[in-house]
């Protein structure tokens, strides 16, 4: 349990609050002194809050900071408290999830772009308030405001309480093999529309998806966006271009550690003088 300096009573007329980038509880009124004070306490709130999960975790330093959540648009932050408890109340969890635009391998082996895909970032509840059905409450929560169901969701560097904890709760055992630190189920890629689980068209996406040595290796070839849209042209004589324009392309536009490739030219030039 957290205890603060201050009464979190304010900050949490409901047991579970949600937070994003504005670092004010969902459930905020108040003028502009009383919104400073309230970021200023939700700094305190989150900043404690991420370093017991950081330790709790094993990590050198925290995922969960004020700071990050601050510069996420796309983040939200659900925290679990015990307005009653002690002289100001208890804070006992913090479940940080956002979307994220990753490639995946799905149960193939081939390379999917995913884009906006649900993430759990951080989930800790404190050790004193474990096995009490909290976690599960406040799992619960998230997933019915963002309107998500747990095996649609990639999870970030999972830990070992975390992986038990959507085993026990959502049966979520067996899981995807991936080249990064995401870990994703079974089912994941399930009722996927033309191959993406959001419903778009990999090729409209850039992506394309072969069985080929190269593609269980490097991950599916990306056209890139200027080649993919010459690509769909068409010629005078109402044929489409070159095919070998359609050979010339290069992997996915992330290479290893995420770090972003250079689009490959030579498609460029043949189609520029082709």
């Amino acid at each position: 349990m957290v205890d603060f300096r201050f009464d979190i009573k304010p900050l949490f007329p409901q047991p579970i609050i949600k937070v994003t980038s504005n670092l004010l509880p969902h459930t905020f009124r108040g003028d502009r002194r009383q919104c400073l004070d309230a970021t200023s306490k939700m700094s305190e709130i989150i900043d404690q809050l991420g370093q017991l999960s950081a330790v709790s975790q094993g990590l050198s330093k925290p995922v969960t900071t004020a700071q990050r959540l601050r510069m996420s648009e796309n983040q939200t932050i659900y925290l679990l408290a015990d307005p009653d408890a002690g002289n100001n109340g208890l804070v006992t969890g913090l479940l940080k999830v956002g979307t994220k635009d990753l490639y995946l391998f799905d149960e193939k082996g081939q390379t999917r772009k995913m884009e906006q895909s649900p993430s759990i970032l951080d989930f800790y509840v404190h050790e004193s308030r474990q096995r009490a059905g909290l976690g599960k409450r406040l799992f619960e929560t998230m997933l019915s405001e963002e309107q998500w169901t747990p095996l649609k969701c990639s999870v970030d560097r999972p830990s070992e309480k975390l992986l038990a904890f959507l085993g026990k709760h959502y049966g979520l055992v067996r899981t995807i093999p991936q080249a990064n630190n995401f870990v994703l189920y079974e089912g994941f890629f399930n009722d996927s529309v033309n191959g993406s689980r959001n419903g778009h068209d990999d090729r409209k996406n850039g992506m394309h998806i072969t069985n080929s040595p190269n593609t269980q290796l490097f991950g599916a070839t990306y056209l890139g966006d200027e080649a993919k849209k010459r690509i769909g042209r068409r010629d005078s004589n109402g044929q489409q271009q070159s095919s070998l324009l359609h050979q010339i392309t290069q992997i996915s536009p992330n290479g290893r550690y995420g770090a972003p490739r250079p689009t490959c030219s030579m498609a460029e030039v043949l189609n520029h003088y082709g």
